[in-house]
């Protein structure tokens, strides 16, 4: 009993655990450098060195070095370093398409491929060649005219065409990945190529071509640029041709009308000496262009603020100055000023 009501002993209290040091968190992993500059990696796996499929070793290397000949002719003396690995023996003098498809079903044929395979050595043959005529054009972008640009482009869309026309005879309806450029270009030249030529072709709707909408279409596919980039860029590059087209086409006369600086006002619209003024169907063209893409809430706030200080900084007052002194102004003149103001307003 007296064990039972004894007092139990007193346990000693825990020994505190010793303090320590906070632990510094770990350093974050370095980000790995993004690669500026280049808009498509060569993730589809298509070769970009024409000489690795004309080797003797290459699958029907005899097939690839005739489908290189042949497309050559799509833009003649744009390929100096691919006629370099393919040799200058044409197959033919003058491109006929029904003697180049007939060849290359002969060359398939005999070198035994199956559609499928014809239709991917054909895919990497474009490939590499594309890269080269593209990488030729990019050189036309330093040149301040961009109708160089538009011409240099013209010819990559003409070669791309060509390919198109001769697949059917390679391929028998075959689908594959299309083919887009996948060189070293930056992003940004690309971008300007295909802005440059969409609204260059705008421009000049006398020398238009009657498939003028395709042949942008299957360069933006070329390119990569999908739909909503396209719109933005085709948007920057109309606005910055308004701006240049009013000052420089017709900026005399813009500045008399709008600024009272007592010069003819009829030059705004073409009216200028040896009649190099600006064509005001181009320009209302664009300006219904931008109300429309305005109307369809593709145009920001700050893409707005930045076209009303472009306008300011080239003609040297705003909008609403402008339209308080219109005396003179054609009925023309006044009806590009309103289609401004529900652009800008």
């Amino acid at each position: 009993d007296d064990e039972l009501s004894a007092t139990p002993e007193k346990q000693p209290a825990p020994t505190p655990a010793p303090a320590t040091e906070p632990v510094a968190p770990p350093a974050p992993a370095a980000k790995k450098k993004r690669r500026l500059g280049i808009f498509k990696s060569k993730g589809d796996g298509r070769e970009t060195d024409l000489r690795k499929l004309v080797a003797p070793d290459a699958t029907a290397s005899s097939f690839a070095m005739l489908l290189g000949k042949i497309l050559t002719f799509g833009a003649p003396g744009r390929f100096p370093n691919a006629l370099t690995i393919l040799g200058s023996d044409m197959p033919m003098e003058d491109f006929d398409v029904d003697k180049a498809k007939e060849m290359l079903i002969e060359s398939r044929l005999s070198a035994g491929l199956e559609v499928t395979q014809s239709a991917e050595i054909f895919a990497n043959v474009v490939n590499c060649m594309l890269i080269d005529i593209v990488d030729l054009a990019s050189s036309s972008l330093k040149e301040k005219e961009s109708k160089i640009t538009v011409d240099a482009v013209n010819i990559v869309v003409d070669f791309m065409n060509h390919a198109a026309s001769l697949y059917e005879a390679v391929a028998e309806g075959a689908t594959i990945t299309p083919v887009t450029y996948s060189g070293a270009l930056a992003k940004s030249k690309l971008e300007q190529m295909y802005s440059q030529y969409a609204v260059g072709g705008m421009m000049n709707m006398e020398g238009i071509a009657d498939d003028f909408d395709s042949r942008v279409a299957l360069l933006q596919d070329v390119f990569s640029i999908n739909e909503k980039k396209a719109e933005g860029l085709m948007l920057k590059a109309m606005q910055k041709n308004m701006m240049e087209m009013m000052k420089n086409g017709g900026g005399e006369g813009m500045e008399e009308m709008m600024a009272g600086m007592g010069m003819d006002p009829s030059a705004l619209m073409g009216g200028g000496a040896g009649g190099e003024g600006m064509d005001p169907e181009q320009l209302k063209s664009m300006l219904l262009e931008l109300k429309q893409a305005k109307d369809r809430g593709e145009i920001s706030n700050e893409e707005l603020d930045s076209v009303r200080s472009m306008f300011k900084e080239t003609f040297g007052s705003t909008l609403d100055d402008i339209m308080k002194d219109t005396d003179g102004a054609s009925a023309e003149d006044l009806e590009v000023l309103e289609l401004m103001k529900d652009v800008l307003g």
